[in-house]
């Protein structure tokens, strides 16, 4: 990929939407950077009220630290709310805030915009209490970034497309059943043929049968399973804990975690509800490990629902309500858009 040359708010703000695919609303995005090279984009939900602690702008300054390589962070503000001459500043006292966290800890502020519906413009205007002169997002269609991007093939969805699959569209509980009684009967002969088929598959790109779908969702209902797809899934050779939480400073093979997010979406499919938890649990950690925080929060909440007490689910929920995010979104060398594009 030819590297990306920002020229103008208009790229900036384009180059946002591209990193993350799709485009973010009531959302504060900062986006890491080494001097004149890119880092990692970070995307967190506006707090839902004006009144927001200390400990808002201590979060998001201390995740955007986790890059060590950042000198400098470049942030959008993309709200509805409006900030023209007659209305008060969004999140006026949260941007200060952020600001200093973020320069307490030796990155500079490059520059601050907002976003809304319609237009765009400099987060601190003329006067402190303004913002400045306002641009039509048109100018971000027609920038010239923006261009090479989707000359590249990246495309910019309107919103965060809908990440849980269609549930029960196909549901055989009787194979998947039938073949949890065969891996009762012989474990280890049938759990090891169905991480094989698992390998394959996600390896060769093979389109799954409806019975090798049921014979590895039947193999995910076993947690020594479940968690060996997990740890092999990147690819890369190290322990197992830094491979599930994505802490190794060798990129994951992000081609092989796509091919099993793809099948992990086929197996929610025909998996009935108290087969369900493993695959969505598996697609909100694969989620977590690309940064993408609130498509994790949405799987790991439909596999609670199905299953209150499904342990990896409830550890990963606490995470992400802790606000850690995974090694690997955190470093332009190992993250997703980055070796992904």
């Amino acid at each position: 990929m030819e590297p990306i040359r920002i020229s103008s708010p208009a790229d900036a703000i384009s180059y946002i939407g591209h990193s993350l695919g799709y485009w973010p609303k009531e959302s504060l995005v900062c986006v890491a950077l080494d001097g004149k090279t890119l880092g990692p984009t970070l995307r967190v939900s506006l707090p839902g009220t004006e009144d927001v602690s200390e400990s808002y702008a201590e979060r998001v300054a201390h995740a955007v630290g986790f890059d060590l390589d950042a000198t400098a962070v470049l942030i959008a503000l993309f709200t509805h709310q409006p900030w023209g001459p007659e209305h008060p500043k969004p999140f006026a006292a949260m941007i200060q805030r952020l600001k200093r966290r973020l320069m307490a800890t030796g990155l500079f502020v490059h520059e601050v915009w907002i976003v809304g519906p319609e237009s765009f413009a400099t987060y601190d205007g003329a006067s402190p209490a303004s913002c400045g002169q306002e641009t039509p997002l048109a100018a971000i269609d027609s920038c010239l970034l923006n261009a090479e991007l989707v000359y590249q093939g990246s495309a910019v969805a309107q919103s965060e497309p809908p990440t849980i699959p269609e549930l029960f569209t196909a549901v055989d509980h009787d194979a998947v059943e039938s073949a949890l009684q065969d891996m009762a009967t012989n474990p280890g002969k049938c759990l090891d043929a169905a991480y094989r088929l698992w390998t394959e598959l996600i390896d060769h790109g093979t389109e799954p049968t409806h019975e090798q779908l049921a014979e590895v969702l039947a193999g995910l209902q076993h947690v020594g399973l479940r968690d060996q797809i997990l740890a092999d899934m990147p690819g890369i050779d190290e322990p197992m804990g830094a491979t599930l939480f994505g802490a190794t400073d060798e990129a994951p093979q992000w081609h092989r975690i796509d091919n099993s997010e793809k099948l992990l979406r086929q197996l929610v499919t025909i998996a009935a509800p108290t087969h369900a938890a493993a695959p969505l649990t598996m697609l909100g950690h694969i989620c977590w490990w690309k940064g993408r925080g609130t498509a994790a929060a949405n799987y790991l909440h439909v596999a609670l629902t199905f299953d209150p007490d499904y342990h990896l689910a409830r550890l990963l929920d606490q995470l992400l309500g802790a606000g850690v995010v995974s090694g690997w979104a955190q470093h332009k060398n190992t993250a997703y858009r980055n070796n992904h594009q």
